[in-house]
């Protein structure tokens, strides 16, 4: 019994260490004009296959910003093509833990691997390709040459009837506005972001970007808003600890503690909790804790339940 235990100890700390060890990596070789990781050579320096290596990563850790690309127009061809190749190559009917692995592989969020996955594998107009497609259309390009930005559609010829389809499906064209923003026009936002926006208040710069841009739905240009203050305002780790002491100062005044740090109430309430949970979800086990899960593993005890047991460790580290 005491051999097992034994054993049991030294796995879970050699597990420990390796996710460290991967997640650090992750890191470190993350190439930011690709927006991921090169897992493969990740996967060679850890000696380790490739699934298993996305299984270590603790993405409470890291510090890896994941991508949002709810549209497929948001995909590049060479990402589709990526996407598509690694779910085929390792799994044959995907569930929902293996869909999270697909989205720390290519670093955007699961549900929007599984939807850009679906029109690659059954191809099909949605409204915002059907915008980008006529937008293409309107500046003179040949089915040829958008077809070279989609190639999930086999052929030209393909894309071109399935667009055809859905126009003559949906009637007259949909309400749409060009789905790219030009350099000169995100120039132009960035500047009315500088003279205008307040924290948690975004009415006078929406009003004044809706003048710049008229042609423009206020949804367009309040997602363009969002994108660059978000990317602007990235949680560090000095601005944790900044949130953490001012805490101490003036308790959970978030009003006042927001105007410390130029955000909104909400957000440095969003900051403080985040610093909270990566304090609490340390890499060091202690004694007890190695005894509750060792409790949980003999009862049968799933990883959730192990980790509201245990309540310092989140349930991929159980």
């Amino acid at each position: 019994m005491e051999q097992a235990l034994v054993a049991d100890n030294a796995r879970l700390q050699k597990r420990i260490e390796q996710s460290a060890r991967v997640t650090q990596l992750a890191d470190r070789v993350y190439d930011e004009q690709r927006g991921r990781c090169d897992w493969e050579s990740i996967a060679r320096d850890m000696d380790m296959p490739l699934i298993e290596c996305l299984q270590l990563v603790d993405s409470s850790l890291s510090t890896v910003p994941v991508r949002s690309l709810p549209n497929i127009t948001d995909w590049s061809a060479d990402e589709l093509l990526t996407l598509k190749s690694f779910v085929t190559e390792h799994f044959s009917a995907v569930t929902v833990n293996e869909w999270r692995l697909v989205g720390v592989y290519m670093n955007v969020e699961h549900n929007d691997c599984f939807m850009a996955y679906g029109i690659c594998t059954f191809p099909r107009i949605t409204p915002d390709l059907y915008e980008a497609i006529t937008q293409h259309r309107n500046n003179g390009l040949k089915w040829k040459d958008i077809f070279e930005k989609y190639p999930i559609f086999g052929s030209a010829s393909v894309l071109c009837k399935a667009y055809r389809r859905f126009k003559k499906s949906n009637g007259s064209k949909p309400k749409a506005t060009p789905t790219k923003w030009s350099d000169a026009d995100t120039c132009k936002i960035k500047e009315l972001i500088q003279m205008y926006y307040k924290p948690g208040n975004r009415r006078e710069l929406l009003s004044q970007a809706q003048k710049a841009f008229p042609h423009r739905s206020k949804e367009s240009i309040l997602g363009k808003i969002k994108r660059i203050t978000c990317k602007s305002s990235s949680i560090t780790n000095d601005v944790m600890d900044r949130v953490n002491k001012l805490v101490d100062v003036y308790g959970k005044d978030w009003e006042r503690i927001g105007q410390e740090i130029d955000a909104s109430p909400r957000r440095a309430q969003r900051i403080w909790t985040q610093h909270q949970k990566r304090q609490n979800a340390t890499l060091a086990w202690a004694d007890d804790e190695l005894d509750i899960l060792r409790k949980c593993i003999r009862d049968g005890v799933g990883v959730t339940e192990a980790s509201q047991l245990i309540g310092t460790k989140p349930p991929h580290m159980c």
